[in-house]
């Protein structure tokens, strides 16, 4: 499924934004994402997420995690929570 706002996959959790106003930097949550239906779901990053070695690509230099870290607290199959505490991807526009 694509996002309402800018048409990339919702389980794409690499996309990145930034507040313009504030410079924080935001990371979208596939899980999330999922969860919200329609929009790109995006908590802080890098705090929200974290990273691990075991994630380093080329793609992926600094070993991001997909998920942010509530939602990797989930068992399989339940949906996220605190998608209702992200920003969506309209919000950046």
């Amino acid at each position: 499924m694509a996002c309402n706002c800018c048409g990339k996959r919702l389980n794409s959790g690499m996309i990145h934004k930034k507040d313009s106003q504030t410079g924080k930097k935001y990371k979208s949550c596939p899980h999330c994402s999922d969860a919200n239906g329609g929009l790109h779901v995006f908590h802080p990053y890098p705090s929200s997420f974290g990273n691990t070695p075991a994630r380093v690509t080329a793609r992926n230099p600094d070993g991001d995690q997909s998920y942010c870290i509530d939602c990797r607290g989930l068992d399989k199959g339940v949906p996220s929570q605190v998608y209702l505490n992200g920003r969506t991807c309209n919000s950046f526009i």
